[in-house]
């Protein structure tokens, strides 16, 4: 992905950006239910949570392709567009303090696996290996301390 895309992002983010808040990173992904593999996920194009949380069910479901956008103090969800760019519709968004990284493979298929609050609640992100730089990205953004 070119720099170009994470700019549109976060130029479509930053009028629900609070005062002082930064945008990190972005990248584009394939979301699915939590425990999906790297090719589960990629194959099926997303699936509904069989159970868990609201957060996660509702990002599961809304768009198989999606572009989160992290900042210092939350994480957004926005549909990806036919091209692959950032859509213009918000699907959701969740506080930096509840997104937990809770796991990383790093491959042809990159996955990282999110935690939402303490319910149980998560999803995965699927990367293509073309956008390997910006799943590590997120990564770093999601291991840098939000700001609360």
């Amino acid at each position: 992905m070119n720099l170009k895309l994470q700019t549109r992002a976060f130029e479509i983010v930053a009028p629900r950006l609070q005062p002082g808040e930064t945008p990190l990173a972005a990248a584009r992904a394939m979301v699915g239910k939590f425990g999906g593999s790297r090719m589960g996920t990629a194959l099926k194009q997303g699936l509904l949570l069989e159970a868990g949380g609201a957060i996660g069910a509702h990002l599961a479901s809304a768009a198989a392709k999606q572009f989160p956008v992290v900042t210092d103090r939350r994480m957004f969800f926005l549909p990806q567009t036919f091209l692959g760019g950032p859509g213009k519709t918000l699907l959701g968004e969740i506080p930096r303090d509840q997104v937990r990284l809770v796991e990383v493979q790093m491959g042809f298929m990159s996955l990282l696996r999110l935690g939402f609050g303490d319910a149980g609640d998560g999803i995965s992100l699927t990367f293509p290996r073309s956008d390997k730089k910006n799943a590590q990205l997120l990564v770093d953004a999601l291991q840098s301390a939000p700001v609360v």
